[in-house]
This record gives structure tokens, C-alpha cells and sequence, in this order.
């Protein structure tokens, strides 16, 4: 216990050396160019929860009026567009391809991607998912060391027959 004590009391100590080596008030010369607080201030996780906050209601803002353009320009005659002023616009055409085609797209992105990764995997029978190029069998001898001390052996891999023999002869 009194080597923690003394222990806290240094690091206390270092601290308040370090506060008193740290100039009070910082001037351009000796200011860094960027000054980071750490993740753990509230203050900046409140400031990035707001921030957060304010981009979502500004995208979904942003989408309701793009889909509000969208039906009044899909369900609105043209007359009536062209009696309002609006006289250049796409043609329908474009008006359904072009969401059309960023579906598509992003169901063939993530089939393509998820077809990747199965064709990456191995099978499950294959003895790469037990054994990488790291694996090693275990020696069958303890290494000794120069001073005749037996050393550590090394990280090697069991077979599961070695394992079950362990546990066979560990309940009998």
C-alpha cells in the first residue's frame, strides 16, 4: 500500500512540474498550428453529437424536398409547368431511368460483394480455416538452453486426436 501511495504522490509531483513548465497564455509564435482535444472531453463528443445530428437533419431535409420535386415533376402535367415558367427539365425518361439505374447498381454491388467473399472463403472441410503458414507441430523434445535450463517452447497447434487423448486420460 505505501508503495502505491508513493507511487501517486510522483505522479502528482510530475504533474505539477509539467503545469508549472507549460506557459499560462499562449501567443502566436508559441501556439501549434493544430491544438486536439482528446476523445474523452464531453465537451467534444457533444459538439460531434450535434454536428451528427445536424448533417441527418439536413439529409433528410435534402431527400424530402428531392422527392417532393420528383412527384410534382412525375404527376404534374406539362402544361401546367410550362404555365408556371419551368420550360427546361428532362425528359420523363431520365426522370425514372436514372433511379432506376442507382438501384440496379447498388443490388449488383452487394451481390458482387458478398459472391467475392464466399468465393474467398474456403470450405468449411478445409484444413486452411485450423492451420496458417505460422502453424507449427509441436517438438517432440524440450529445447534446452546454454546454460542447461529448459526453455520455452515454442506456439504449436494441437490435433484434435492429441486433445481428446488429454481429456480421455484426465476422466479415466
Amino acid at each position: 500500500m505505501r508503495e502505491y501511495i508513493n507511487l501517486l504522490w510522483i505522479n502528482i509531483k510530475i504533474k505539477l512540474e509539467y503545469k508549472e513548465k507549460v506557459p499560462k497564455k499562449m501567443d502566436s509564435a508559441t501556439t501549434p498550428l493544430t491544438i486536439t482535444k482528446s476523445d474523452s472531453d464531453p465537451t467534444t463528443s457533444l459538439r460531434r453529437s450535434m454536428l451528427s445530428q445536424l448533417y441527418g437533419f439536413l439529409a433528410s431535409i435534402t431527400a424530402f424536398v428531392a422527392v417532393g420535386i420528383f412527384a410534382i415533376r412525375a404527376y404534374v402535367p406539362d402544361y401546367w409547368l410550362l404555365y408556371i415558367g419551368i420550360d427546361y427539365y428532362p425528359s420523363r425518361y431520365w426522370e425514372l431511368g436514372v433511379p432506376t439505374y442507382v438501384m440496379v447498381m447498388i443490388v449488383v454491388a452487394i451481390v458482387s460483394y458478398t459472391s467475392l467473399n464466399f468465393l474467398a472463403t474456403p470450405p468449411p472441410t478445409s484444413m486452411k480455416l485450423i492451420f496458417d503458414d505460422y502453424s507449427e507441430d509441436i517438438l517432440t523434445g524440450i529445447p534446452i538452453t546454454d546454460d542447461g535450463e529448459p526453455a520455452i517452447e515454442p506456439l504449436s497447434y494441437m490435433s484434435i486426436d492429441q486433445v481428446n487423448q488429454m481429456f480421455d486420460d484426465l476422466n479415466s
